[in-house]
């Protein structure tokens, strides 16, 4: 009886469900719960990337675009303002962004946050950043010459990469430390021949990259803390730098533009300035979801190969010199980029570790 007794007990024992090693009873359906909590998560984990696919694919098109557009109304026809272009962009992102706010179509969902104390402490510095930035990044042209620029540009990761380390918002890598440095040496070599030296347009262009670079630090802890959809960030950000900006243009440009009567090109073909404040609100749009869907940084790095894909084109369509260096530079660039993301992806791998 004994030994009858322990065979049907083990026989009970081993048809009773096995507790989970992760602590559910009943591993059938526990193992269920969480392969389908993976498998949302890998789905999630698909989305978010697909989405920051997307955006970058489409603020890499219409900035682009807009440079062209932009080269085109200063250089050619005559339209040298470069704030007031610029500002027509912010304007209209504010007065689009406002139009869906009042209508309803977006709601405001932090509208208790944004007292006028915190927009005084968060949203100007950004506003001010960002004119600072647009402005004296616009008014180089005048001083320096294209290769030039592009030289000192090269400095924009590196420079972007201590201001976040700095704020705490990007951890050191060495795969992203090094697609950064040859992004950065790539896009001097590239830019390696003619130099148009001014003290003052370096000056300009050094403070337009420490201005853009900090204002990166503000624009990802303001929207990837807080969490601001993208026309609700807009609607709170935009009139800031278009304050600034209209600061800038009342000194810089208003009274020139007064008297030379500027405003006649304006009228004459007001579909060209349209395109161009419609675009700038497109670019300002992506800008932000970039940033939201990746970092300040990864949206500077893909500035450099944006900047290298644009310089190509220009090759191609417009038919701008380029040498044998200047093309090893933009390669360089390019494989900088992808070594660099590659680096983020180790980060990230790293970072899924750790939390499971």
């Amino acid at each position: 009886m004994s030994s009858q007794s322990d065979a049907y007990a083990m026989r009970d024992r081993m048809d009773a469900p096995r507790d989970d090693p992760r602590g559910n009873a009943g591993g059938g359906v526990g193992s269920v719960a969480v392969d389908a909590s993976a498998s949302a998560s890998r789905n999630t984990r698909v989305g978010e990337y697909a989405r920051a696919v997307t955006y970058s694919a489409l603020w890499a098109c219409t900035s682009s675009g807009l440079i062209f557009l932009n080269n085109f109304l200063m250089r050619d026809y005559g339209f040298s303002y470069p704030m007031t272009l610029c500002s027509m962009g912010v304007a209209s992102s504010w007065l689009i962004s406002l139009a869906l706010v009042t209508s309803g179509k977006v709601q405001l969902k932090h509208s208790k946050l944004v007292t006028r104390r915190w927009y005084v402490k968060h949203i100007l510095p950004i506003g001010l950043l960002g004119a600072v930035s647009l402005g004296f990044g616009n008014y180089v042209y005048l001083y320096l010459s294209v290769s030039f620029i592009q030289m000192l540009k090269s400095a924009v990761p590196a420079v972007t990469l201590a201001v976040m380390f700095t704020a705490g918002l990007e951890k050191l890598h060495g795969t992203t430390l090094a697609g950064v440095g040859v992004v950065t040496f790539g896009t001097f070599l590239a830019a390696y021949g003619e130099v148009k030296f001014s003290a003052l347009g370096v000056f300009m262009m050094l403070t337009s990259e420490f201005a853009e670079a900090i204002r990166m630090a503000f624009y990802q802890y303001v929207l990837g803390n807080l969490k601001f959809d993208l026309i609700e960030g807009l609607f709170i950000m935009a009139p800031a730098s278009l304050l600034f900006l209209a600061i800038g243009i009342a000194l810089f440009e208003l009274r020139d533009f007064v008297d030379n009567g500027t405003v006649y090109i304006l009228l004459d073909s007001p579909h060209y300035f349209i395109a161009a404040a419609l675009m700038g609100f497109a670019v300002n749009l992506l800008t932000l979801g970039v940033i939201k869907c990746t970092s300040g940084l990864t949206f500077k790095v893909m500035g450099q190969a944006k900047n290298a894909a644009v310089v190509l084109l220009a090759v191609v369509f417009v038919g701008n010199p380029v040498t044998f260096i200047q093309v090893i530079g933009y390669a360089l660039s390019i494989f900088g980029f992808l070594v660099y993301q590659r680096g983020k992806m180790e980060q990230q791998a790293i970072a899924a570790a750790r939390c499971g």
